[in-house]
């Protein structure tokens, strides 16, 4: 939001020197296609900007040593996440329904949601980004332009799928941010996206996350957000993000963490065999 904000006072000022230097000072004043070529000049400056702005972050990015254990989340990193993720969804043409997000507690949890698309965690990211939320990502995504080495030092948890032991050792980092560093957790218990739009198996590991912490579980139903890619950029997609229900750490303290995975997925069966939305 930050970035948006300065970058929308960047344009318009480049829009006013344009009117100022380009009709006023020329004599020409207040004519009627002088204003047209102000407004107009608008966006077109603030997409100029956002790409000045995305170059610097890439130009500090190579300084970044991904080859460095990341031990504790940067926030300033993170901030910088977020930022790049709001103009993202800003220009995905995007409706975005929320319902449940009051629901969400105040201190660490685990956040997980059903996966159809890579905007599922960046709408997450973006309306609850004042919960300081650290996701579990996958490898490949660290070497994304731009955002791969900001998110890898935000402290980001590259795992995977494939290696149950580099697995746990996610699992463990996780624990520890939410212990020490007072974060939440973002990750899908699928594993992956599911390219066929249905739900896929849990990895019920996940959940040793919530367990061992002690946090609270946020089940987050999406759907739709397979159409967005489809849609973009002429077509506005309509997007359901449904907080599901909250489960406190007395809910499944007793749990296995296979109870827990049932017990969560039968929410996300539910949700998305209700066709109302």
């Amino acid at each position: 939001m930050l970035l948006t904000i300065i970058l929308a006072i960047l344009a318009l000022a480049s829009s006013g020197l344009i009117y100022y230097f380009g009709f006023f000072v020329d004599g020409l004043g207040t004519t009627w296609y002088s204003f047209v070529i102000s407004i107009v000049s608008i966006p077109v400056f603030y997409y100029i900007w956002m790409a000045i702005s995305l170059l610097i972050l890439l130009f500090f990015s190579a300084f970044i040593n991904r080859n460095k254990p990341v031990d504790k989340p940067n926030k300033f990193a993170n901030f910088l996440v977020y930022e790049v993720v709001f103009q993202i969804n800003l220009v995905a043409n995007v409706r975005l329904h929320k319902t449940g997000l009051s629901q969400i507690p105040n201190g660490p949890c685990l956040i997980v949601y059903n996966h159809t698309s890579k905007f599922d965690p960046m709408f997450i990211m973006d309306k609850l980004h004042r919960k300081n939320i650290i996701c579990v990502t996958k490898p490949e995504n660290l070497r994304i332009p731009i955002c791969g080495p900001f998110i890898y030092k935000a402290g980001y948890i590259p795992v995977n799928r494939e290696d149950d032991k580099e697995g746990m050792k996610a699992i463990l980092k996780a624990i520890d941010f939410i212990k020490n560093y007072n974060v939440s957790i973002c990750i899908s218990p699928e594993g992956t996206r599911s390219k066929t739009h249905e739900l896929l198996p849990f990895r019920a590991g996940v959940f040793n996350v919530a367990k061992r912490a002690e946090v609270p579980i946020v089940i987050i139903g999406f759907k739709n957000t397979y159409q967005i890619a489809k849609n973009f950029p002429f077509k506005r997609t309509h997007v359901h993000m449904d907080v599901l229900d909250v489960l406190s750490y007395d809910n499944f303290k007793e749990l296995t963490t296979g109870e827990i995975s049932s017990l969560v997925r039968n929410y996300y069966v539910d949700y998305l065999s209700d066709n109302n939305k």
